[in-house]
């Protein structure tokens, strides 16, 4: 079976489970880039439940980046404290807060005021300013133009990156290896769905361990459960 036939099936079981994602969630609640931005590094070596809680309790402290950059760095590191690494993540966020700030100013939006107005209008897609800020990887990145920018790109986490070695579509020892290697095996119209339909199936199948490999539609055609066998 090809990989789009694959990938058809994973989403039609994806559809079936009842499980928010945490950076999507944020997007349609929000829809404010910034925010996606702010979730999807809060993300990093988080569970979805914690990102959501921590993203939620600091956007209703702090609905703009000029809030966010008025906090003190204990009051929000108390609020990313169960995600991982929240040390740097106070540093990264409040930065990426200030670039933001910077940047929304030369749209001739100058203050907090102005921005939940017009936060729309700040709209950033170039992919060497994004990845120039702190905490923001490729992954992180193509998650933002995935939702904010309508860029077909594949993000590539470790939901992804195990599967897909699992599947034995790629051989690899990086995410990043594994992203470049997928841009050569699945079809574009895929890229902007994969990362949504095999973190979902990773976080409730294809776990990192004791994976749930006897109700998994695909086993059959799954090079980690035919050794396994």
């Amino acid at each position: 079976m090809n990989i789009e036939n694959i990938l058809d099936i994973l989403e039609q079981t994806v559809e079936n489970i009842n499980d928010d994602l945490a950076v999507p969630k944020v997007w349609e609640v929000t829809k404010d880039p910034f925010w996606v931005l702010i979730a999807t590094v809060i993300s990093i070596r988080t569970k979805e439940e914690q990102t959501l809680k921590s993203v939620f309790e600091l956007y209703n402290k702090a609905k703009t980046p000029w809030d966010v950059l008025n906090l003190s760095n204990k009051e929000l590191f108390n609020i990313l404290r169960k995600t991982g690494l929240a040390t740097n993540k106070v540093k990264w966020i409040k930065e990426i807060a200030r670039k933001w700030i910077e940047r929304c100013r030369r749209v001739g939006i100058v203050s907090k005021e102005d921005y939940l107005k017009r936060y729309k209008d700040c709209v950033f897609c170039e992919e060497g300013w994004l990845l120039s800020l702190p905490g923001v990887g490729r992954k992180v990145m193509n998650v933002y133009l995935n939702l904010v920018c309508g860029k077909t790109v594949i993000a590539v986490d470790t939901h992804v990156h195990r599967i897909a070695n699992r599947l034995g579509w790629v051989n690899t020892k990086t995410p990043h290896q594994t992203e470049k290697e997928l841009y050569k095996i699945i079809p574009q119209k895929w890229w902007g769905k994969v990362n949504y339909i095999l973190v979902k199936f990773g976080r409730n199948i294809c776990r990192p361990t004791n994976p749930n490999c006897k109700t998994c539609p695909i086993k059959t055609y799954c090079k980690y459960y035919l050794e396994e066998e």
